[in-house]
């Protein structure tokens, strides 16, 4: 019985270096969007940010991992002050409102 729960904290802890991981990789695209000059890429590092945003967020989800915790290491681009983060969010907005 304890090797069963062994068995799924250890499960639920590779699910969450996983959903870590991608926070990261989120963490790493967002410097790259400050920096950005081409439209373009700046389009293709949105969509990558969200999915990986997303998906560490389903992770977390998965898992019943406070995500209250996360405020700590969560960069909201909201408070930035650069114009990158603003055409990321309209690219995104956009998208939105065309699927819906």
């Amino acid at each position: 019985m304890f090797s069963f729960l062994n068995i799924f904290k250890k499960k639920n802890k590779k699910k969450e270096e996983e959903a870590f991981n991608l926070l990261r990789k989120a963490s790493a695209i967002s410097k790259k969007i400050a920096e950005e000059t081409n439209d373009a890429k700046l389009k293709g590092l949105a969509f990558e940010l969200k999915r990986s945003h997303d998906e560490a967020i389903k992770i977390f989800e998965e898992i019943n991992y406070d995500l209250n915790q996360l405020d700590k290491f969560y960069f909201d681009p909201k408070q930035a002050l650069s114009d990158n983060y603003k055409k990321v969010e309209t690219i995104l907005d956009n998208f939105k409102k065309r699927i819906a």
